[in-house]
């Protein structure tokens, strides 16, 4: 958001600014009942501060005023016992106040993260390829941190100051209204400067959490693909491009402690000549008769609380600005127009199996000129297997990702059972769908937690049951940990026949309907091939299976083959009949593959 540029526009940041720190509250309103007696107790610590000064000063005063006796020293040592009961109350509270507001924002933050991570988690594919992983974790880990410090520190800090200035305010005004109105002159100058110096603060923080997002991103993509980082020797290049982001991250955060240096020095240089000026005021109220010792004292003590208050007041208006720029980056994800995948529901309906395509046509949102499926047709009865054929590029992937709705169709339908899945619930659409892929990348725990993703609320015996239909039961049982093996990041610590075979234990698990299966043998050696082909298998028994594959052999017994290029389907029909098409796309592969 660019710094406003006239009026209309300076009235929609203030209007952001406003939402944003609303956006605060609507978090913690859940928490009332713990969030409100802290803040209770956030003003009762600031007034018995302000007591403890002001008790203070007048016996300091009473002293320097000539005050003796037996009496004085029986008030004085009342007075002391009195002042070690309001520190010791105060502390107490201090307890309670620090506890209460810890319990408020920590829920509160606990569940902006759940709901920041939930609209990630069900943002459509489109929005995600349209965003980088790097860029979607740093806004729930470092913004979201920086809103923490804001509501556990800023935010109390700036009650708390505010209590204890309006409180010093009304007492200086009792003791004597011309020294206070000559003090008080100041302050409007403090309000003119958080106003011109908090945009131009906001503004840039906001830029150095981009920055933060961006070198992030960096992290993110080089772990993720450590492989190919040292494979190609490639970790200079990938430390050159993480330096290049944090020097930008750098410049912008230097860039914003200008003004916030220049708004703290100004202050502390104004009010430094403020505090002269009112004391030379008041010294000559007091050589004239204007002002009593004792009330003096005391005016001197609070008026240092108020400037210590407003010695504060910059940093903590510059934190919190900080604050809101990483605040509007999260709202940005919870925002409405963003429109989230449908919630998960329970029970969802069976399918018989029967798939089909009609006229589909699809281009990818980011390339929207690019036709990737031109008249797609497909049509596959329950139970029936089908293959889709040809070079990388032609559709295949595509095909599948718009039966899960990853996509919907530019134009055409596709259809389940008869009904259009546009008009289902995702949900229902996708526990009927298991998909077994080229690449499997596993989560980082153990083989069971992995293999029951399919089914999170299987049993064991269900677990061991889907290993042993897997091929996979045998060399998991002969693994050190059995089943509670952990797999390492993205389950490096196995082979990729073995991550296929848990793969496929998990599509057993979760008993789908129609079952799709990508690639899943192509990069295996002829042992693990051969485990793995015989246990899917026993997967595509009694399901409606969609096959894409490379290598014919693994297709010669479907019921339908669709040999695809640019997008198109050329022919279709079984292995014999696409052999016996003389000069077709399916029979020069064929040739090439099985002769």
């Amino acid at each position: 958001m660019e710094p406003p540029k006239d009026q209309d526009s300076k009235k929609i940041w203030d209007r952001a600014a406003w939402k944003d720190a609303g956006f605060f509250l609507t978090y913690l309103r859940p928490h009332y009942r713990v969030f409100i007696p802290a803040l209770f107790a956030l003003a009762l610590t600031g007034g018995l501060t302000i007591l403890f000064i002001k008790e203070l000063t007048a016996l300091v005063g009473k002293g320097i005023g000539g005050a003796t006796g037996v009496e004085w020293m029986a008030e004085l040592n009342d007075k002391a016992w009195f002042l070690v009961a309001i520190v010791s109350i105060q502390a107490f509270i201090a307890f309670w106040r620090i506890l209460l507001f810890a319990k408020a924002s920590e829920r509160a933050l606990s569940a902006l993260r759940l709901d920041t991570f939930s609209r990630i988690i069900r943002f459509p594919m489109a929005t995600l390829n349209e965003r980088r992983v790097g860029e979607l974790a740093s806004r729930l880990a470092n913004d979201v941190e920086a809103m923490r410090e804001t509501l556990v520190g800023t935010i109390p800090m700036l009650i708390r100051h505010t209590v204890m200035l309006v409180l010093c305010l009304v007492l200086i005004l009792q003791m004597s209204v011309k020294l206070s109105l000559f003090m008080i002159a100041t302050i409007p100058v403090v309000i003119v400067l958080i106003a011109i110096f908090g945009a131009r603060i906001r503004k840039l923080t906001r830029r150095a959490q981009d920055n933060l997002a961006a070198s992030q991103v960096v992290v993110d993509e080089s772990l993720q693909s450590i492989i190919s980082v040292k494979a190609f020797r490639n970790e200079a290049y990938e430390l050159s491009r993480y330096n290049k982001n944090l020097g930008e991250y750098l410049t912008t955060v230097i860039k914003a402690a200008v003004p916030r240096a220049s708004f703290i020095a100004f202050i502390i240089f104004a009010f430094s000549v403020a505090m002269i000026l009112v004391t030379w005021f008041a010294m000559r109220m007091l050589n004239n008769g204007d002002i009593g010792n004792e009330e003096l004292t005391q005016f001197a003590g609070l008026t240092g609380m108020i400037a210590a208050s407003f010695l504060q007041f910059p940093e903590l208006i510059a934190q919190l600005q900080r604050s809101l720029g990483a605040t509007e980056r999260v709202r940005e994800i919870l925002k409405d127009d963003i429109e989230p995948e449908d919630d998960f529901e329970e029970n969802a309906v069976r399918f018989k199996g029967e798939i089909e395509m009609r006229k589909v046509n699809f281009a990818y949102p980011t390339r929207p000129d690019a036709t990737v499926l031109h008249d797609f047709d497909l049509k596959a009865e329950a139970g029936q297997r089908i293959a889709l054929v040809g070079p990388s590029g032609s559709g295949k992937s595509t095909s599948v990702a718009l039966l899960f709705r990853f996509y919907d169709p530019t134009s055409g339908e596709i259809l389940i059972d008869g009904e259009p899945i546009r008009e289902m619930s995702l949900t229902t659409l996708r526990q009927n769908l298991a998909l077994v892929p080229q690449e499997v990348l596993l989560f980082g725990g153990s083989i069971k937690e992995n293999i029951a993703y399919g089914k999170p609320d299987a049993s064991e015996e269900e677990i061991f049951e889907a290993a042993k239909q897997a091929n996979a039961h045998s060399f998991i049982e002969g693994l050190t940990d059995g089943y509670d093996t952990l797999v390492g990041d993205r389950g490096t610590q196995l082979s990729g026949g073995q991550r296929q075979r848990i793969a496929i234990a998990r599509a057993i698990l979760a008993d789908p309907a129609i079952l799709i299966l990508d690639e899943a043998t192509s990069s295996l050696d002829a042992e693990s091939e051969r485990l793995v082909q015989d246990a899917l298998d026993k997967l595509m028994e009694n399901r409606t299976s969609i096959i894409i594959a490379h290598r014919l052999s693994t297709i010669r017994r479907c019921d339908q083959i669709l040999v695809l290029s640019g997008g198109a389907i050329l022919e279709r029909g079984t292995h014999e009949e696409l052999l016996a098409s003389a000069g077709g796309l399916y029979g020069s592969l064929a040739k090439l593959q099985l002769e």
